[in-house]
């Protein structure tokens, strides 16, 4: 561990409640998702000692770098590292002293750590790579351009969801925990994805103000709806900007056309909410996805790789 005589000017503490937004502002300088739900979920859990880790660097009243020690509660297999410096503080080894205090703690943990970090961020992922992390994949970003595409999207949803045979409806967590939890168990199976899921822990994954969409099939066996398929979209920090969570469709309902006409449909929601453009991400090995939105014209955007280092014990 670095001297921390060697950073006399700034004070390296835990998190405190009227960090979390500064803070969770830093981190997401890492991500490509622009949704900062889950980083300010995580920095509010270790605020409150209820779960993981959380440090500032503070200078003169004001965070100059962050760091997080957590987990994601529907994919709790590995613990999640995120660390950040504020652009007048780099280069000071500053990232590597707010590094050194989360492996202090990941000394006692046997979970692998892992590291989400936008693709074009490469002086983030030759750091990463010099504490022991390394790229295990990249998660390919697209995005729709809700503008110069949009017309079209009322007539092009009703046709996909025609096709493939299923009704697209909105609902929230709120009001269906239990149909969409369910619903999103059935479509995890054959996701690019080396850890178990545990849907039960998604109640507060998505921000309140997402748009969730379920897919019924129209001729449901048992004559009551059936949730085949869901997706999620949600607003980015920047204005116009959306993001689609998640998209995954019953394994028994694949290659129907569902995929397609939730996507579509998701499209239309949120440019019907003031979207300008829409980003999503898919792991570089998902080309039935990776087609789905090539197909769609979607055009490339920035992505983030999938870090992974063993257990420090």
């Amino acid at each position: 561990m670095r001297a921390m005589s060697v950073f006399s000017d700034f004070a390296f503490r835990s998190v405190r409640r009227d960090d979390i937004g500064p803070a969770t502002d830093l981190l997401m300088l890492t991500s490509a998702t622009g949704v900062p739900h889950h980083v300010a979920l995580q920095l509010a859990a270790a605020e409150a000692g209820r779960h993981g880790h959380a440090f500032v660097a503070e200078r003169d009243g004001g965070i100059a770098g962050a760091a997080l020690l957590s987990s994601d509660p529907v994919f709790p297999g590995l613990l999640i590292t995120l660390v950040a410096v504020a652009e007048p503080y780099r280069g000071r080894g500053l990232g590597g002293a707010l590094a050194d205090l989360l492996d202090e703690r990941l000394a006692h943990e046997t979970l692998p750590a892992s590291c989400h970090l936008r693709d074009d961020r490469t002086d983030g992922r030759r750091f990463a790579e010099r504490r022991g992390f390394a790229v295990k994949g990249d998660n390919l970003g697209w995005s729709f351009d809700l503008v110069a595409e949009g017309a079209a999207l009322e007539a092009q949803a009703r046709e996909a969801a025609r096709s493939a045979g299923v009704r697209i409806r909105r609902t929230d967590m709120a009001m269906e925990p239990e149909t969409v939890l369910e619903c999103a168990l059935r479509c995890m199976p054959g996701l690019p994805s080396d850890q178990s899921a545990d849907p039960e822990q998604a109640r507060d994954y998505f921000p309140a103000d997402a748009i969730l969409l379920l897919a019924e099939s129209e001729e449901p066996e048992e004559g009551a709806p059936l949730a085949i398929g869901v997706t999620v979209v949600a607003p980015r920090t920047e204005e116009g900007a959306w993001y689609t969570m998640f998209t995954g469709v019953d394994a028994s309902y694949r290659r129907r056309g569902v995929a397609r006409a939730l996507k579509t449909e998701s499209f239309l929601r949120a440019r019907r909410a003031g979207g300008r453009s829409v980003v999503t991400h898919n792991h570089e090995t998902n080309e039935a996805v990776l087609g789905l939105n090539r197909s769609f014209g979607m055009r490339p955007a920035t992505g983030y790789w999938d870090l992974r280092r063993a257990p420090l014990t």
